[in-house]
């Protein structure tokens, strides 16, 4: 009979675990504050609130890592306030959906794009921006030389520059 050692059981156990899908890390697709960049309408300081979050999955282990509703509400929230835009007073209400996360199947590079509808209106129910941003990432092989944390990488990137984008289109509104 043919005995496999225990060391190759344990370094092959090891590979498949290292191959396993994981989810989007929610801190990773956080958006700074941007000392450069213009700034916000001074009415959205600490006044807009996150009225909902969807269109995200749950990561399969086996299958491709995703961004679920949980995290990339966290991100969002936390972006805008490290932007000074989250508040209590909630003036004005953010929507986001995720409506894709177009991912490639295999490669060196893996690029990501995520289309996001956002939503911003006011108490009155005023829309004030409601626009599809497409936002695109690419994880390189010298990011990781592991796929599957490529992707992963690539997908909290395609997710932080949508909110980023997001912001920039925050920056152009003239809210009465």
């Amino acid at each position: 009979m043919f005995r496999v050692p225990l060391r190759l059981l344990a370094a092959g156990a090891l590979a498949l675990l290292a191959a396993c899908a994981t989810p989007a890390e929610p801190g990773q697709m956080v958006v700074g504050r941007d000392a450069a960049a213009p700034a916000f309408p001074v009415a959205f300081n600490a006044a807009i609130c996150v009225r909902s979050v969807g269109g995200g999955q749950e990561t399969n282990p086996l299958m491709m890592s995703q961004v679920d509703d949980r995290a990339f509400r966290f991100a969002l929230e936390a972006s805008l306030r490290e932007n000074g835009l989250l508040g209590a007073a909630c003036r004005y209400q953010a929507d986001a959906t995720l409506l894709s996360l177009v991912q490639p199947m295999f490669g060196l590079d893996l690029r990501v794009t995520a289309l996001v509808n956002y939503a911003l209106a006011d108490n009155s129910g005023t829309l004030l921006l409601r626009e599809t941003i497409g936002s695109a990432f690419t994880a390189t092989f010298s990011d990781s030389p592991i796929a599957v944390m490529r992707l992963k990488l690539a997908n909290e990137g395609a997710i932080r520059t949508s909110i980023n984008d997001f912001l920039g289109r925050l920056r152009e509104l003239k809210p009465k």
